[in-house]
């Protein structure tokens, strides 16, 4: 595991924005990289140039390899590729939209109001797994993906990739985000869109073992690190403060839910002939 590096050649992290300046550069760049509108980015800026800028690992790796040019940069700053898909179907974003959110082909409705800005898609035992905001008529995203054991491989917080495994491949296509790791085995696959979004692969699970994994059509839940069972194409219309939560009530006595949940594994007594 390796930290995010600061880069020395046409870019460097910005590392010491504040809240307000982050939120500045989000809406400056359309809650995307300026290249091709990841929502997964971290922000960089030019030598000489006092503002930030979104970019994706992947053309932050090519502006440093010289692949792409610096006044290719520039246009991008003028002009970020989400601007040009603000009136395009999945794009176009309105503050009380109800946003379809699918997790392995299991379907829940996020409702965003005035007071109600951010919707817990996978919750567990406290941990916000995937989280999603509404802020400036764009939606923005936070998760966490974990490996088998609980160990924490990627964290995103509102767009940014603050922790990644070094070398990991990053790609975005149409609104597709794809991450493989260093042998290229895919490990996340997420369609995400202002109106949609569709999870198909991930593993979110605590270091107790405890979590849901997502492959293809299934949602596996984890407790103790044993499946606790699955989720196969079901649908909750109704109106909900987040999608999955798994409870571990034995680990976590006092903890309480901070809503309601469409989807919900607990954990509420020790399992026969086990410590557990």
């Amino acid at each position: 595991m390796q930290p995010v590096e600061e880069h020395q050649s046409a870019l460097i992290l910005a590392a010491d924005l504040t809240q307000q300046q982050k939120l500045q550069t989000r809406q400056q760049c359309f809650y995307g990289c300026v290249f091709c509108g990841s929502p997964v980015f971290r922000y960089y800026q030019q030598p000489n140039h006092q503002s930030a800028v979104l970019i994706c690992p992947l053309h932050a790796k090519q502006l440093n390899s010289t692949l792409l040019s610096r006044s290719t940069l520039a246009e991008r700053v003028n002009q970020p590729f989400n601007q040009q898909r603000i009136n395009k179907p999945g794009f176009s974003f309105e503050p009380h939209r109800r946003v379809q959110v699918s997790v392995g082909m299991n379907t829940v409705y996020a409702d965003f109001a005035a007071t109600e800005t951010e919707q817990y898609c996978i919750w567990v035992n406290g941990q916000e797994f995937f989280t999603l905001y509404s802020e400036s008529g764009w939606l923005c995203f936070s998760f966490m993906m974990s490996d088998a054991a609980g160990q924490v491989l990627i964290d995103v917080e509102k767009g940014e990739l603050k922790q990644s495994p070094e070398h990991w491949e990053y790609s975005y296509e149409v609104n597709t985000l794809k991450i493989r790791d260093q042998q290229r085995r895919l490990q996340f696959t997420a369609q995400l869109c202002n109106d949609r979004v569709l999870l198909t692969k991930g593993h979110f699970v605590d270091p107790s073992g405890d979590g849901f994994v997502v492959e293809g059509n299934r949602v596996i839940a984890m407790l103790d690190g044993q499946k606790g069972g699955q989720y196969m194409h079901r649908i909750e219309p109704g109106r909900y403060k987040g999608g999955w939560a798994l409870f571990n009530k034995i680990r976590h006595p006092d903890l309480v839910m901070p809503g309601n949940f469409a989807f919900v594994c607990a954990a509420k007594r020790k399992y026969p002939g086990t410590e557990r």
